[in-house]
């Protein structure tokens, strides 16, 4: 799930009213994993505000939640009285109650994810419908996270043990809630790949810009093959009878790996959609954030060969129940902001006013054909673009002694970039210049051949001293300005009389040109 800045405010979650009307003695009563009692008063995480008051029965019960317990238990423990305490936690949404799963067999279904809630969000209301039948195994790739709602808010929460277990708690609870269990495969996801260890409130401060830019980067050197081999090995480890994959709608890149990756493994194992049922579900909330990515991209893997059934899932039963789920995951979002982006998704797929609605592939084959990344990308056009120019601009500049790069976006991967770069043009030196604020990106890899140079934090830097400096220079120019602003510079960068001008909207993207320039010897 992206990645989003919240206020404290927005961070806490909000009691809902409504009574649970059922509480059998053999369900168990679990706590989620974001509170502390303090003295009579419930504390959300990090919070310095109360969420709850207790009454002393309340807090009884809670301290008793210690160790999850049954109804019966806590009842024979704490008296009759427990089961309207308990009802007070559930609708304060702080506590639990998961019923036992039904003891006949059911199917085997992998549900793979890249991160603890991309599954709910995008076909919870389907595990639910079909928790009776399917024992679901919520298996998430990337489990190594610092990611939470607190980044951006101005608090030093950072630390990647304390919040990857949280998450982890999250997900376990939500699996048994769909009547399955979580199987972390323990990747880095990858804001915490741009730094793995644990950060600091000032050192994310000084390299906020480039982590958000990071979510949007081409995958790193060896990243595909890891995704690949770690979601192979674990589909030969749980034999599964159905595999549920993330079609990897938007720039996330974790979504885009493991979309690949599945990709990978269906194109090198052709007879896997005949031992098993496989799909690709759309990636929600991504997919009304980039309406037209969905089918595009199946549009692209029934070119490579795949064939692809469009079924559209009516979940307007368990709505309700599927925004239950997505509140477990508190540490990521303020549930009635989620719902929203939730809905919108759905409607996008149509129906009658009112109902809900998920949406996935049936792979009747696998594709038998290659697919690059970029051609999944939902900025393929872009990349695209830079392609076009970047061949004849290489041979022209392919021995250039030096090469201007006025970068005026954050780059996510500094290291990655530059040493593709000085591997590219071994002859070249790079003089960059960027804004003071992304300063701090530099400090991530240096190089005698690199030479960055600081000029301000406003837009009219970039049409004041570093373009005008760089455009009345004869040498390469490489104008790097940001997807919202790359049109502009399109139109600048002719006016270069002297300087051989080149724009790509990320630094990425020009490298990603360049490899795919490479990769068919032009």
């Amino acid at each position: 799930m992206a990645d989003e800045a919240m206020s404290e405010k927005s961070v806490l979650p909000q009691p809902r009213t409504g009574a649970v009307s059922v509480l059998p003695s053999d369900a168990v009563i679990i706590r989620r994993p974001h509170f502390r009692l303090q003295g009579d008063s419930l504390f959300f995480l990090i919070s310095k505000h109360p969420f709850a008051a207790f009454t002393p029965a309340e807090q009884n019960l809670w301290n008793a939640l210690e160790k999850e317990a049954t109804v019966g238990e806590l009842e024979a423990r704490l008296g009759a009285s427990a089961r309207e305490d308990i009802r007070r936690l559930v609708e304060l949404e702080v506590a639990e109650v998961l019923t036992p799963a039904p003891s006949t067999k059911r199917r085997r279904v992998m549900v793979i994810e890249p991160h603890m809630d991309d599954a709910a969000l995008s076909i919870g209301g389907l595990m639910l419908q079909r928790r009776a039948e399917c024992e679901f195994l919520l298996v998430t790739v990337a489990t190594q996270s610092v990611a939470t709602s607190y980044r951006g808010s101005g608090r030093d929460f950072f630390d990647v043990k304390t919040i990857s277990n949280l998450r982890k708690a999250e997900s376990d609870i939500v699996a048994r809630m769909v009547w399955g269990r979580h199987i972390p495969l323990d990747l880095v996801d990858a804001t915490l790949r741009y730094y793995p260890q644990n950060w600091t409130l000032d050192w994310f401060e000084r390299h906020e810009q480039a982590v958000w830019a990071s979510l949007e980067h081409a995958a790193g050197p060896g990243e595909l093959e890891l995704w690949t081999s770690t979601i192979a090995k674990a589909i030969e480890d749980l034999q599964p009878e159905e595999i549920w994959m993330p079609l990897g709608i938007g720039v996330h890149l974790d979504h885009q790996l493991t979309r690949h990756a599945c990709l990978n493994i269906l194109r090198n194992n052709q007879k896997l959609v005949e031992q098993c049922v496989c799909r690709f579900y759309q990636d929600v909330p991504y997919a009304a954030n980039f309406p037209q990515h969905t089918a595009a991209l199946v549009k692209t893997l029934r070119g490579a060969g795949a064939k692809l059934e469009e079924e559209r899932m009516d979940i307007t039963d368990v709505m309700p129940e599927k925004m239950r789920l997505l509140s477990v995951y508190a540490s990521q979002w303020k549930t009635n902001v989620i719902q929203v982006r939730v809905e919108a998704c759905s409607k996008a797929l149509g129906g009658p006013p009112g109902s809900f609605n998920e949406l996935w592939y049936r792979v009747a084959s696998a594709p038998t054909e290659d697919i690059d990344m970029i051609d999944t990308s939902a900025m393929k056009d872009s990349i695209y673009r830079v392609v076009r120019d970047v061949a004849p601009w290489l041979r022209r500049n392919r021995y250039a002694r030096k090469i201007g790069i006025l970068l005026a976006a954050p780059t996510g991967r500094w290291a990655d970039d530059f040493r593709y770069l000085l591997d590219r043009f071994p002859d070249a030196q790079f003089e960059v210049h960027t804004q003071t604020k992304f300063a701090a990106h530099a400090e991530m890899f240096a190089s005698p051949r690199i030479e960055v140079r600081l000029g301000g934090d406003r837009w009219r830097w970039l049409l004041g001293d570093a373009l005008m400096t760089l455009l009345g220079r004869r040498l390469p120019l490489v104008i790097v300005p940001g997807r919202q602003r790359e049109k502009y510079a399109r139109r600048i960068a002719p006016f270069g009389l002297l300087s051989d001008s080149l724009v790509a909207a990320t630094l990425s993207d020009f490298v990603q040109a360049l490899q795919y320039v490479a990769k068919k010897g032009e």
